[in-house]
């Protein structure tokens, strides 16, 4: 399943733009590969921070026996690979060198550890006797470094780690089923831990600071609701204070005073689905209405939120405070 959205960040640098691309078609592939599978947990544009370091992930797939770093590159030539590992890419005409995809995701995934071993004692379970029952230090991340559709790729030999866009998903899934019959109990993640480690690694997301120029045009694109709008940034402003739905859909909680009952703005059902277009959405399942999202706000800060779908479960989550609150279930 997609736990975290591709984001598109707003610039007019024509390179940028390039790259964006490049990493919404991988989203895209991922989307069709796993969207589904709620055994795999994708997030995309995943950007960490340790100590001051920061690790800027194109896209992660976490599963019960590791994670895969998909690095994405644009690419409307043609790149080489010799046989020193050695990278480069055609430019007007000419063969310029370039640094390695597969040594920038290695350093990712060194942070990723590390930062997840910080964690350890919170993210795995312990044995009877208060021991830690297994941790990070020695858990599998794997490196693919996936080349835009439109590009050609040019090398010796056979490169597992590297391939086109569209073969990612398909060698995501064998590294997958390797590790999963290789795996060991004591690195093998519980269902628990697993959701434990997905909300951690939401959590940890830290947005990158645009530069002061850059933020009336992202503000005037959301305003304008555009295609790069993506549904885990639904920004959200002050609002009452709602009451989460229970596990049963929502038209089952009682209209008490303050709490949160949410309607068609037709026909005023309360049988309602959250799907998504360009933003999320509730749709009636009695007259099949649209009705837009409630703009919601942090219950302990009164930050803005941002909507996160986990199974049927809609969550708002808070950058700023860390909180994570339950509103919805889809029936």
């Amino acid at each position: 399943m997609i736990v975290k959205e591709h984001r598109p960040t707003p610039t007019r640098d024509k390179f940028q733009r390039a790259g964006d691309e490049a990493e919404q078609q991988m989203a895209h592939y991922l989307q069709r590969a796993f969207g589904e599978d709620q055994a795999v947990h994708v997030f995309n544009n995943l950007r960490l921070q340790r100590k001051g370091e920061t690790a800027q992930l194109d896209h992660l797939i976490l599963h019960r026996s590791g994670m895969i770093i998909v690095e994405s590159k644009s690419v409307s030539t043609a790149v080489r690979i010799n046989e020193r590992e050695e990278w480069s890419r055609k430019w007007n005409g000419d063969w310029q060198g370039m640094p390695s995809p597969v040594l920038q995701a290695q350093r990712q995934a060194e942070l990723l550890r590390q930062l997840l071993q910080d964690h350890a004692a919170q993210l795995r379970r312990k044995t009877l006797f208060g021991l830690l029952q297994g941790d990070f230090s020695s858990w599998q991340i794997d490196g693919l470094v996936a080349i835009s559709d439109r590009g050609v790729l040019q090398t010796k030999g056979q490169r597992p780690s590297v391939c086109k866009a569209d073969q990612v998903p398909e060698r995501a899934r064998g590294l997958i089923e390797q590790q999963a019959a290789q795996g060991r109990a004591a690195l093998t993640l519980n269902a628990e831990e697993f959701e434990r480690v997905s909300r951690f690694l939401l959590m940890q997301h830290r947005e990158k600071k645009l530069p002061a120029a850059s933020a009336p045009a992202q503000r005037d694109e959301r305003g304008k609701g555009a295609p790069g709008q993506m549904k885990d940034q639904a920004r959200t402003v002050p609002h009452k204070r709602p009451t989460p739905a229970g596990a049963k859909r929502a038209a089952a909680a009682p209209a008490s005073a303050g709490a949160w009952l949410p309607t068609c703005s037709q026909c005023h059902s309360p049988h309602l689905k959250i799907l998504f277009g360009h933003s999320y959405y509730f749709k009636c399942q009695d007259c099949g209405a649209n009705t837009p999202l409630p703009r919601r706000a942090c219950r302990n800060c009164g930050e803005p939120t941002r909507t996160r779908k986990q199974g049927l479960r809609f969550y708002a989550d808070c950058e700023r405070c860390g909180s994570s609150e339950h509103f919805f279930t889809n029936p």
